[in-house]
């Protein structure tokens, strides 16, 4: 049936306590109707370098991890959390006279085996033009990749980790190739190769940034005062999130009074400060001039030159 046991009540099965041990992970989007019960498999991230394989001499090394691991194929099974409490060395085959191979450190689930769950290394074939072996299991973590060159010469390892995140968290993700293809809407994921924070837009992911506040809104302008042309910016205001105001804009032709009693153009309440505010400003022919923000939102030059005048670089916070 579709309904199942509600977790961690009464004559539950192992399937519904792992469905229920799932939910707090983040899903793993596969584009089909089971995406909402998938759990994405991965490691649970934190100092230390959790489940990180170490290459020594014929030998490797895991650091102890928590992880979580599901069979992307039978999500109706639930996912199966798994922890390797120390660190574990694994012994390293040798190395071939003149042929590589592959090797794989794997973190499997056994079910029906010994504790049901164990860290090895799977052994490739050696070979001239060596390949990954084969993962018959379907409930595993690639942690790593060893290619193993013919006697004499290194090993190198390839860190494969993948991680997990909880609902509403960061993602890590080692790098582009780490990113889900499908995820949802809520999902942002954190590049641990270029510590951006990154959002899914669309087919693809982008760099996140946070909204920076309204766009430019262009007031009309008083007093004989034009926007100067040529290619400059218009007179013009904004507003950011955090509730600073800010104008740009070169002006020419307007009314300059000492007074402050004749505004180039006034902005609404909402943009307005708490106190009058004075400003120095580049003006023809480059020289300083004096604008004054008022509290009443009027923007007024007080000296000047009205060949041209530049707002840009006033700012100020409206509490």
């Amino acid at each position: 049936m579709a309904e199942r046991h509600p977790a961690w009540i009464n004559g539950i099965d192992a399937f519904e306590a792992r469905l229920g041990a799932g939910m707090p992970f983040m899903t793993e989007g596969k584009g089909d109707a089971l995406d909402p019960i998938r759990v994405r498999s991965g490691i649970r991230d934190s100092p230390m370098n959790p489940g990180q394989v170490t290459l020594g001499t014929n030998q490797v090394t895991v650091n102890p991890f928590q992880a979580v691991i599901a069979d992307p194929a039978r999500p109706g099974d639930g996912a199966f959390l798994v922890t390797l409490d120390t660190l574990k060395t694994l012994p390293l085959q040798g190395a071939d006279p003149s042929l590589s191979r592959i090797d794989l450190v794997l973190a499997v689930v056994t079910p029906d085996a010994g504790i049901g769950f164990e860290v090895s290394i799977l052994q490739g074939q050696n070979s001239a033009t060596p390949q990954r072996p084969t993962v018959t299991s379907t409930t595993y973590l690639e942690l790593a990749e060893i290619t193993v060159r013919p006697a004499g010469t290194s090993a190198t390892l390839q860190d494969k980790r993948r991680f997990t995140g909880g609902l509403g968290g960061l993602l890590p993700v080692r790098g582009a190739g780490d990113r889900p293809a499908i995820a949802a809407g809520s999902t942002f994921i954190y590049r641990l190769d270029t510590g951006n924070i990154e959002v899914q837009r669309g087919s693809g992911w982008t760099v996140y940034r946070p909204s920076r506040g309204e766009g430019w809104t262009t007031p009309p302008l008083e007093n004989s005062w034009v926007n100067y042309g040529q290619g400059y910016a218009t007179a013009a205001y904004t507003r950011t999130d955090d509730g600073w105001v800010r104008l740009r804009g070169l002006i020419r032709s307007g009314l300059i009074d000492p007074n402050g009693s004749r505004s180039i153009f006034t902005l609404p309440v909402g943009y307005r400060p708490p106190m009058r505010h004075l400003f120095s400003v580049e003006t023809a022919p480059n020289e300083n001039a004096r604008v004054d923000v008022m509290t009443s939102g009027a923007v007024v030059c007080l000296k000047g030159n009205n060949g041209w005048l530049s707002l840009d670089g006033i700012s100020f916070a409206t509490y």
